[in-house]
């Protein structure tokens, strides 16, 4: 799995967000691209210990499992649940600035890799590690950018 602590897998993302449109439509899913790309810019927030996210609904598989998939797959094309706090569909969160939204995800991004310290504990699966925030945040931010195209 790539890591976005990877320079090269980094750039590449950030270029894969630059060659985003307004106008993309999504391929999966019930968010539009601007409530895409505010949700995974939030999503970075919980690595870095911004937002602490409510687990109301855990997965009922071993966390170890679970952590394998986070880890090493690409999450499924539909009916994946998220956080509460980062779901742009059901709290009605609908930004409406493309650029400023593709800012703040690509501002996110570059704040994540250089920050000295991660939250170290992930709540659906315990112990995190920096390298383990990166490969999960690399594999959020791909599935999402494939969702609209990108």
């Amino acid at each position: 799995m790539k890591n976005l602590f990877d320079k090269e897998t980094k750039d590449a993302i950030l270029k894969r967000i630059d060659a985003l449109q307004p106008d993309a439509k999504a391929q999966w899913g019930k968010m539009n691209v601007n409530q895409g790309l505010r949700h995974m810019a939030m999503a970075f927030d919980i690595a870095t210990g911004e937002l602490d996210p409510t687990l109301s609904n855990p997965p009922k598989i071993p966390k170890w499992l679970l952590r394998f998939f986070l880890l090493n797959t690409a999450p499924p094309k539909e009916r994946a649940e998220t956080f509460v706090e980062i779901n742009t569909v059901a709290r009605n969160i609908n930004p409406t600035d493309f650029e400023a939204e593709r800012k703040n995800l690509k501002s996110k991004i570059e704040k994540f890799v250089t920050t000295a310290t991660l939250i170290p504990e992930n709540k659906l699966v315990g112990k995190f590690s920096k390298t383990d925030w990166g490969k999960l945040n690399y594999n959020h931010t791909d599935h999402h950018l494939r969702q609209f195209g990108g």
